[in-house]
């Protein structure tokens, strides 16, 4: 069953805007927002308290998830939000329902049709007639902005007098082929019955015949224009650049579709993809065609001159939650802007990883050191890119597809599973503990060794070694019983005894086929004795 939540009535929105009248869909709209609450829509930052700082280490993890969808509205972001929502309003001149303009564009679709024609390329299909394309760097939060925008739209508006649903805008992305017009056709097709209630065009279309290309996106053309798509924002539009053959067919198919249907058209992509655009750019970096400019990174600010990069830190150095507060002096802005040569998405992930690390070893500081062994060691994927970056070096950025650093909510969860493993016995009880020596012998006769010798070891461990804990216990019990050749001797005997034909049982068996499962696996025999239940973990071992 379809969810409707996102469905607005005409007459509603109407009611809501009774200042713009004549055109039933720019009506329906939301108003063009103002520059505070524009600001406003843009914004998301964590709800941050300095209280919090005295939390559990789980509890602050947690708080530094979010800092994935951290974004503060600065030049750029806002000159795209306004570009959008002119084209869409723009795009939807001369398109109201049952008027000579929307049925002239149906009437259009259906020649071509007939004609056996596609949307080939013509003398305009190079530059779209109210389209534009935004490149720049990744990790800039282009396609984060472009979210952050469209969620103050209704995804659909119903229209009572006409029984038609208006779709202000589609966001889709480009096939990662990037030579498949039909792969981009089914995701524009998919987006639309995601959207409408009862909607199943995928399999009208895509899935019932053997319809070629042309004839799919004819149809996605007719259902654009039925639905009232406002603005299709193609993202990943560097994917085209992946095809050896087709990729500018698909640019021309989209172009063309945009002129004829009048529908606007918003390319998102990396530098990568001013090769399929056709712009150059060297050039484009100091043009801003259609009130978009491509997307660079950000840079420090001369003195007495502060920017954008000097605002965002000095808003981002706010949300420290380790226990120990560091406030943001010139090495440590130095630190963060050399690691992450102004790139949004780097600093973000950057200052946040180094506050993870700072809380697990105890320091609960962030340091210039710390921030650089954070990049020299967790961002060693992006090193050649950072690199590219300091040369500015544009060819060589053009190869990359993205700049992404590493997975954050994946980074925290990692570190929260070494935090919790930090907390078990093996890492919690030390030598001068009165369990340790228990503990430590009892793990050393659940994995083979008698009962004497492992009491034994264990004693000695203990008393060489006040400081070290159980698991730099065990490995140093290990290691002196397995180099003494009369314990080797013991522990054969013994395994040997136990694998004797004449001692042979069903759970022998078991052992052996997980051991041979494992090597099939190519997986380590503990970690495949361990999944099937055979083997216990050290931790429930040396429990007592």
């Amino acid at each position: 069953m379809h969810d409707t939540s996102h469905i607005v009535s005409a007459k509603y929105a109407q009611q809501m805007i009774p200042h713009f009248r004549g055109n039933p869909l720019i009506e329906a709209l939301p108003p063009t927002m103002t520059d505070d609450a524009l600001i406003d829509a843009l914004t998301l930052m964590p709800e941050f308290d300095p209280s919090q700082r005295q939390w559990s280490t789980s509890n602050r993890f947690m708080m530094l998830k979010s800092m994935q969808n951290f974004m503060i509205p600065m030049q750029n972001h806002v000159e795209l939000s306004w570009a959008m929502d002119s084209m869409m309003r723009a795009g939807y001149v001369g398109r109201a329902p049952r008027t000579p303009g929307h049925a002239k564009i149906f009437q259009s679709i259906y020649e071509k049709q007939l004609a056996g024609m596609g949307f080939s390329q013509t003398a305009s299909s190079r530059t779209p007639q109210i389209s534009t394309s935004l490149i720049g760097i990744s990790g800039m939060g282009k396609t984060t902005t472009v979210n952050r925008w469209c969620a103050h739209l209704p995804k659909v508006i119903y229209h009572e007098e006409y029984n038609l649903y208006q779709i202000p805008y589609l966001h889709v992305e480009m096939p990662s082929d990037g030579s498949s017009i039909k792969g981009l056709a089914h995701g524009i097709l998919q987006k639309i019955d995601e959207l409408l209630p009862g909607a199943d065009y995928y399999s009208q279309y895509a899935l019932k015949g053997k319809a070629g290309a042309d004839t799919i996106m004819r149809s996605v053309a007719r259902l654009m224009n039925l639905h009232l798509v406002g603005l299709l924002i193609c993202d990943e539009i560097q994917n085209l650049a992946n095809a050896t053959k087709g990729g500018q067919k698909v640019m021309t198919e989209l172009v063309s579709a945009s002129n004829d249907l009048k529908v606007p058209i918003l390319f998102i992509g990396t530098n990568k993809a001013s090769k399929v655009l056709g712009i150059d750019f060297r050039q484009s970096r100091r043009s801003s065609g259609h009130g978009v400019s491509p997307w660079d990174r950000l840079h420090p600010g001369t003195a007495g001159q502060e920017s954008e990069w000097d605002a965002f830190l000095e808003i981002l150095w706010q949300f420290q939650w380790t226990r120990k507060p560091v406030p943001l002096d010139p090495l440590l802005a130095y630190r963060m802007y050399d690691c992450s040569q102004g790139v949004i998405d780097v600093a973000l992930k950057l200052f946040a990883s180094a506050q993870v690390r700072a809380m697990l070893d105890g320091t609960e500081k962030v340091t210039p050191d710390l921030i650089l062994d954070i990049y020299e060691n967790e961002f060693k994927l992006i090193h050649p890119m950072m690199d590219a970056l300091r040369r500015d070096d544009l060819e060589m950025l053009c190869q990359y597809d993205d700049i992404a650093p590493l997975n954050l909510q994946e980074y925290i969860e990692n570190a929260h599973r070494k935090l919790n493993r930090l907390k078990s016995p093996l890492f919690s009880v030390r030598a001068t503990d009165k369990t340790f020596t228990p503990r430590l012998a009892a793990g050393l006769t659940s994995l083979g060794f008698s009962a004497e010798e492992s009491s034994e070891v264990a004693e000695a461990v203990a008393q060489a070694d006040s400081s070290i804990n159980l698991a730099q216990g065990v490995k140093q019990a290990v290691s002196a019983l397995t180099s003494t050749p009369s314990a080797k001797r013991k522990r054969r005997t013994k395994v040997q005894e136990e694998l004797a034909p004449d001692r042979f049982d069903d759970r022998q068996e078991d052992y052996r086929r997980a051991i041979a499962h494992a090597r099939s696996r190519g997986v380590p025999i503990l970690e495949q004795l361990q999944e099937f239940g055979m083997a216990p973990l050290l931790e429930e071992v040396i429990e007592i």
